[in-house]
């Protein structure tokens, strides 16, 4: 999808949104409206989940998968379905994964049987409009003119109109037409607004949304969960319906693995053929299931082509013959940073690309080597630049040749892109992995230590301002089973497969270590946290569809979890969220991927403070608080789930709750000085009074006040010896950093 696409940009991307908890659709603001004592039994059990925190130590098959789903779901009107995917794959892509959501949505609320096939359908199809918009727009990489955005929005019309052709059913082409339209319209009188907007609108709008802003795009990376879900709040009452925005954070905090399993099975299993014909006029039967489907034989040259684009150290691309990149390898992501789902369907550009050619200043035009190769017919070579995002310039050799056939004219072109960069601390690192001392015995890849001092220095790298970095925990299922039951030969074997799919999928950069048992971490320099889910779910897919000789040729499968470096963390901080993260996917069923945490997305800059900020550091004896106002746009029951989050990644212990007020000792640490371990670390007692916000302090004007949670905070060493300390203040700042993060919070008010 390109921009124009996405239904939902972002107004104040500064900070992430958590992944509450389920439940079906109920009025989410009753705990924020509750009174004290109900603030204080949630309080409570916080106290209780953290003390029990405490005592617990491929392309084909899924294209596969697109058409029995569409088939199952959508009867005759499938072939609308493979129109919109010939058209744009994208897309298509896009609505499979919005039914899905709606799907499991209406499953969570209860919602009677036909109202959820109306819903599902409608999220299936309901960019089938985009059929009708041109090409030069639809994959346009770049931002859109004004007509070409009025032409995108006139999508839901044109998609009415096609739909009509195959169905009168008036919900179902309501839901398609006003999934467009913000919950607070501002438009003429004939458009419904509020809870005239039908239900299933309501909530395809929200999925809708959640699903672009998750996504890869060329302008934009994906955001986390976290984030994305932190914009929809921001949005709710005025774009998006806010009870539905809080249900729908709600199930998503209980059930992150959303698009797994269950959804899936409904679609192939239990739905009837005859389900499917409901909304569309015509007698033509599908017979689902009955018909025998050919597999298709993969061709052994297209194996060894696919494997050679993955392992090849050159980027490398193709496009047809009007300049649309239909192959993008993974080293060609490595140098643009963009991945090929963001780009593959859009149109070759430098522009886009940031890429320039070298003998050429930054305002200068940058002839673009494609359109040169297609207006000469011939192969161009060049020197060129990348404006990579967050790092120094990447030089590299362009090189774009035609494929002619035997018909004149050409079939496309491919594109191979050389890195010409210094990469000699890259290779100084490599060697240092690969040293003895620093190997795994059984499965050769880093083990314990290695991974825990690579793991300190991006953190102090990335905290003094370098890229970030995301952190993949995954633990083999069911373990102890396949010991005793095929022996530990054989267990020895599971993970040395386990390892070499983690260090098959690496990149240059990562890390793969074992960090004990049947517990592996990856380490991915310079992704993020969405991305590094991603990945995720392609080893535990990888994973559950490779055959262990030494088990009978059966398959394992393994639970992962998944976080990001964000403010104010530590070490400690990073590793205990990605567990957490993975002990969440165990609980929710193992063999999936959860992730946790705000991400890249938190980074700020410090509000402006008044003069004489720590002035206290260096001054009298008395230690002086420092005081902190953060305003969170969730309501209190959801500020508390992170709380437990924050309270479990740093081991702080309750010392008191009272009322709508929760005490805590933490341990912050910053210094490296000292001879102990114990000396890098201060303790404070810290504070928190959760209170509603008031309208005056809301962040913005269409916020809704209940649905806001503002959290005084107080910090203040515990020793005496520390009140002194110069590494005071930046122990201070880190503790306060993690507290917005944690709380997806703004900080509005500073005393120190």
């Amino acid at each position: 999808m390109t921009h124009s696409q996405t239904p939902f940009e972002p107004q104040n991307p500064t900070f992430n949104a958590a992944v509450p908890a389920a439940g079906g659709l109920s009025n989410s603001s009753t705990v924020a409206r509750g009174t004290a004592n109900c603030v204080t039994n949630l309080l409570a059990k916080l106290q209780i989940a953290s003390e029990a925190v405490a005592e617990t130590p491929a392309e084909r098959p899924e294209k596969d998968a697109e058409n029995r789903l569409a088939v199952v779901r959508l009867g005759i009107a499938t072939s609308l379905f493979y129109a919109l995917r010939t058209k744009h794959p994208a897309t298509a892509a896009h609505g499979l994964r919005v039914a899905l959501f709606c799907s499991s949505w209406a499953e969570q609320m209860g919602l009677d049987h036909d109202l959820r096939d109306r819903i599902e359908v409608g999220a299936l199809l309901h960019d089938v409009g985009k059929i009708g918009i041109p090409d030069r727009i639809l994959r346009k990489p770049g931002k859109l003119t004004v007509d070409e955005q009025l032409v995108m929005d006139t999508c839901p019309d044109v998609g009415c109109d096609i739909l009509q052709g195959c169905t009168a059913d008036p919900d179902l082409l309501d839901i398609v037409r006003y999934c467009n339209v913000w919950y607070d319209s501002r438009r003429d009188g004939e458009t419904p607004r509020g809870e005239a907007l039908p239900l299933g609108a309501r909530m395809l709008a929200i999925a809708d949304a959640f699903d672009a802003m998750t996504t890869e795009h060329v302008y934009r990376p994906a955001m986390s969960r976290d984030r994305a879900l932190a914009e929809l709040v921001r949005g709710s009452g005025t774009q998006f319906d806010p009870d539905l925005v809080h249900d729908f954070s709600r199930l998503l905090e209980a059930r992150p693995e959303i698009l797994q399993g269950s959804m899936v099975h409904r679609w192939l299993q239990q739905l009837r053929p005859e389900d499917s014909q409901a909304f569309w006029t015509g007698t033509a039967n599908v017979a689902v299931g009955k018909s025998h489907r050919t597999k298709e034989v993969v061709r052994r040259e297209t194996l060894f082509n696919q494997r050679l684009l993955s392992t090849l150290k050159d980027g490398v691309a193709f496009t047809d013959g009007e300049g649309n990149v239909s192959q993008w390898n993974v080293a060609m992501e490595r140098l643009t940073d963009l991945p090929a789902e963001a780009i593959i369907g859009k149109q070759w550009s430098a522009a886009a690309l940031r890429m320039r050619d070298t003998d050429r200043d930054r305002d200068d035009e940058t002839i673009c080597p494609l359109q040169e190769c297609f207006r000469t017919g011939e192969a161009v070579r060049r020197a060129m630049i990348i404006e990579a995002v967050g790092t120094d310039p990447v030089s590299v050799h362009v090189e774009v040749a035609p494929v002619h056939g035997e018909r004149p004219g050409s079939h496309g072109t491919v594109i191979v892109v050389h890195d010409l960069s210094d990469r000699e601390h890259l290779e100084r690192r490599l060697d240092t992995l690969h040293q003895q001392t620093r190997l795994d015995g059984l499965t050769r890849v880093a083990n314990r230590a290695h991974f825990d001092t690579t793991l300190e220095e991006l953190v102090a790298a990335t905290a003094a301002g370098g890229p970030t970095f995301a952190l993949v925990i995954c633990d083999l299922d069911h373990f102890k089973r396949i010991n005793d039951t095929f022996g530990h030969p054989a267990g020895d074997e599971a993970l040395k497969v386990f390892a070499n799919v983690l260090r098959s999928q690496s990149r240059d950069g990562d890390l793969v270590a074992r960090y004990g048992g049947e517990e592996f971490l990856l380490l991915a320099n310079a992704c993020d946290n969405a991305t590094g889910a991603k990945r995720a779910e392609v080893l535990r897919q990888t994973l559950e569809s490779t055959p262990i000789e030494a088990l009978g040729g059966e398959c394992i499968t393994a639970s992962f979890g998944v976080t990001e470096y964000q403010s104010g963390d530590s070490a400690e901080t990073v590793l205990a969220r990605a567990d957490r993260a993975l002990l969440k996917a165990k609980d929710n069923g193992r063999n999936r991927v959860v992730q946790l945490g705000l991400g890249k997305m938190s980074e700020v800059a410090e509000p402006a403070h008044r003069a004489g900020w720590f002035d206290w550091l260096i001054g009298g004896d008395e230690a002086v608080a420092t005081k902190v106002d953060i305003l969170t746009p969730v309501p209190i029951d959801l500020v508390i789930e992170k709380l437990r989050g924050f309270i479990a990644d740093h081991h702080a212990e309750i010392v008191n709750v009272a009322e709508n007020q929760l005490s805590l000792k933490v341990v912050s640490g910053s210094s490296p000085g000292g001879r102990r371990r114990v000396d890098h670390k201060i303790s404070f007692h810290a504070v928190l009074t959760l209170s509603e916000a008031q309208k005056d302090e809301l962040l913005t004007e269409n916020a809704t006040p209940g649905c806001s949670t503002k959290v005084h905070l107080e910090l203040k060493p515990i020793r005496n010896r520390d009140r002194r300390r110069r590494e005071l203040k930046d122990a201070v700042q880190q503790l306060v950093a993690s507290f917005r993060c944690y709380l997806m919070g703004e900080i509005i008010n500073r005393v120190d």
